[in-house]
């Protein structure tokens, strides 16, 4: 059988991130200038930090052979990992498509790797994400699971990354997820030396809204569950149940011996966060959640405990910065991870039914051009 040379895309989005791209793309160039079919697919999602101008002054000539094709939208106001991703595809050209964020490394000859992948398998999906957890001691650092090759056509037949994951976190997972279910092998990048990438802190990827934490109260109902109240500044609230599932169950005799095979170790009682508003009263605050129901509770010690004498509900204020840093991080993961999955469940392959990766763009500079994919 004849050894393919694939068109392959490197599609690296940028938003923000002029620092980090300053360091990477001009290595990822370097390290892959042996492999010619390869194209750079650098998109500006509406950067605010000098990223055009610094690409205009440094890469006019990796632009000019098309090594680079440089796209830039003007349409986002806010990050959306799943939406750019989908962009920058439906802006490559390759066979292959990888995404590469502004702080990845390639490593040297990443091109030549993904192309003779596909060349012994091209029913596959190039991924550090070890879902099915399949490899002994494999543990890739969390900063690279973003690292992904797909061919474009299978890429299109799922229609991309789900866009309901419009903030950071599993849109990577429920894509190989998805994949899977049209009969895409997951193949692992088992060489660290293709999953380098800078260290930075997680306040790039994104913020927490402790700004407008008025305050963070656990009802503790068993061992293995506690209930969750987030009251806001803005006077919003949210409210969920918080599962441990590595000890769920353990309180009871019968089931302590059972081996637990659950695949995170948190998760909620309920699918989504109860919502709604919260407002003060004399000794007293009242919730009022979305569908017009209405709980008060009682106050002590200067809002240091919330409780209702009729339910038995006794919600604590936690003070300790860790804890709530912790859920707070969490209540950010479980949107998308609840997507996942919904898609999981429901054995969803093919999302975005209303169209996917949609943009007004413009090309290698050319204002006076507009695009809209």
């Amino acid at each position: 059988m004849n050894h393919k040379n694939f068109k392959i895309s490197f599609c690296v989005v940028c938003m923000n991130r002029l620092h980090q791209l300053k360091q990477t793309l001009i290595q990822n160039i370097l390290d892959n200038a042996e492999y010619e079919n390869l194209e750079f697919v650098v998109l500006d999602y509406n950067s605010k930090d000098g990223m055009e101008e610094w690409v205009m002054q440094n890469l006019a000539e990796h632009i000019k052979t098309g090594r680079i094709v440089y796209y830039k939208t003007t349409d986002p106001e806010s990050w959306s990992p799943s939406h750019s991703k989908n962009l920058a595809f439906k802006l490559a050209t390759g066979d292959i498509v990888c995404s590469i964020w502004a702080d990845y490394f390639t490593g040297a000859g990443f091109a030549k790797y993904v192309n003779d992948s596909f060349n012994d398998d091209d029913n596959i999906v190039l991924t550090p994400i070890d879902f099915h957890k399949t490899k002994k001691n494999y543990s890739p650092p969390g900063d690279v699971l973003g690292k992904v090759c797909v061919k474009r056509s299978d890429f299109l037949k799922i229609n991309g990354f789900d866009e309901r994951m419009n903030k950071h976190g599993f849109e990577d997972y429920d894509f190989v997820n998805r994949l899977e279910l049209i009969g895409v092998r997951r193949i692992l990048i088992e060489d660290f030396e293709f999953l380098k990438y800078l260290r930075h802190d997680d306040s790039e990827r994104f913020t927490l809204p402790t700004s407008n934490l008025e305050g963070l109260y656990v009802n503790y109902i068993k061992p293995s569950e506690s209930e969750i109240l987030f009251l806001y500044k803005d006077f919003s609230f949210e409210r969920g149940a918080v599962i441990d599932n590595f000890t769920n169950g353990s309180e009871n005799p019968q089931r302590a011996h059972l081996v637990n095979n659950q695949h995170f170790e948190y998760s909620l009682n309920a699918p989504e966060w109860t919502q709604g508003n919260w407002k003060n009263g004399k000794n007293a605050i009242y919730l009022e959640t979305s569908d017009g129901s209405e709980l008060s509770f009682t106050c002590e010690a200067g809002r240091e405990m919330l409780f209702d004498e009729d339910s038995d509900l006794i919600f604590y204020r936690q003070a300790n910065a860790e804890v709530i840093d912790g859920m707070l991080r969490f209540h950010h993961f479980i949107y998308t991870r609840a997507i996942m999955e919904e898609n999981m469940k429901e054995n969803k392959a093919v999302v975005n039914e209303g169209g996917f990766g949609i943009s007004v763009i413009y090309k290698n500079f050319q204002q006076s051009k507009q695009y809209i994919i």
